[in-house]
């Protein structure tokens, strides 16, 4: 028997996810400042909707992302199911899965598995490993070998 493997997400990709929006934010809302005192209202329209969309970002990121990584949620588990990639909510099943295989990013990787029939995701699905916290090419890895033996067993 295989022992679950789980993978937590990644608090220094969650920060800077969170980091980023409030950074974009703080130069635009200088310019909104700007554009709001000298009464051009087309640009304090333009940079307000702007802000609206960093200011989601920001929220959408501290829910889905931020929250579940200070608190130590698992991103990505390997278990005698299958794979469940909790950041898209997907659950793969080892029976399905043809091929596991990696593409290499310049930030971050993809994990590339080929299943062998149609389903409502298409014939591949690609967990991104940006959230996942570890090395990519050690989870890919790990993910392969508890394929290999899912398949052996199976």
């Amino acid at each position: 028997m295989t022992e679950t493997i789980q993978y937590p997400y990644s608090k220094n990709t969650a920060l800077l996810g969170l980091v980023l929006p409030l950074v974009f934010f703080a130069i635009t809302s200088n310019n909104l400042l700007y554009a709001y005192k000298n009464g051009f209202i087309l640009s304090w329209v333009l940079i307000s909707l702007a802000d609206l969309i960093f200011l989601s970002q920001f929220i959408y990121i501290f829910l889905k992302r931020f929250l579940p990584a200070i608190r130590n949620h698992v991103a990505l588990e390997l278990s005698e199911e299958g794979i469940t990639d909790f950041t898209r909510n997907i659950v793969i099943e080892w029976a399905d899965v043809k091929n596991i295989d990696m593409q290499l990013g310049r930030n971050f990787s993809k994990m590339i598995i080929d299943l062998k029939q149609e389903t409502d995701y298409g014939t591949q699905i690609a967990i991104s490993l940006r959230w996942v916290a570890g090395r990519d090419i050690d989870i890919c890895n790990t993910t392969q070998a508890y394929f290999e033996e899912m398949t052996r067993l199976g």
